[in-house]
């Protein structure tokens, strides 16, 4: 039985909870560079370059430790440019009975993730994010929007 399990830009770390419990010869990490992450507010370019970097170093670190990786860089020609539609391509390709993601940073990010049990058919197990101290749901009135 395989399980998808997403990492996201920020969540490049071997101890995060969607990690947690991975079965190397089957389950499969999915890391997707994608041009909307960048792009819906403004990031210097540096910073994009870091991510970016990052990420496939983080990537090549997870593969050197034997687990499989499904990586889709920015200037792959399939890449969709949207986490919804990678997913979509990776369930298609490894037909997997369970997505696992740490809750992600971002209340926008957490929304989509939300709606995919409705899109995928599949179970979404959203796990908490074991390198905070609190989750979003333990704020009283929902997340804090930044004034601008």
């Amino acid at each position: 039985m395989i399980n998808l399990r997403l990492i996201l830009q920020d969540q490049l770390n071997h101890s995060i909870s969607s990690l947690s419990g991975i079965d190397k010869k089957n389950d499969v990490v999915i890391m997707s560079e994608l041009i909307t992450e960048f792009t819906y507010v403004k990031h210097h370019k540096k910073k994009i370059a870091f991510i970016l970097s990052a990420m496939r170093h983080f990537a090549k670190e997870l593969s050197d430790a034997k687990i499989k990786i499904d990586y889709t860089s920015l200037d792959n020609p399939y890449n969709t440019g949207s986490l919804k539609s990678e997913i979509q391509k990776a369930i298609q390709k490894h037909q997997p009975v369970k997505i696992i993601v740490t809750s992600p940073s971002e209340y926008r990010i957490l929304k989509d993730i939300e709606q995919w049990k409705n899109n995928f058919d599949l179970p979404i197990e959203i796990r908490p994010d074991n390198r905070s101290y609190t989750h979003h749901k333990s704020l009283r009135n929902g997340p804090v929007a930044a004034n601008n």
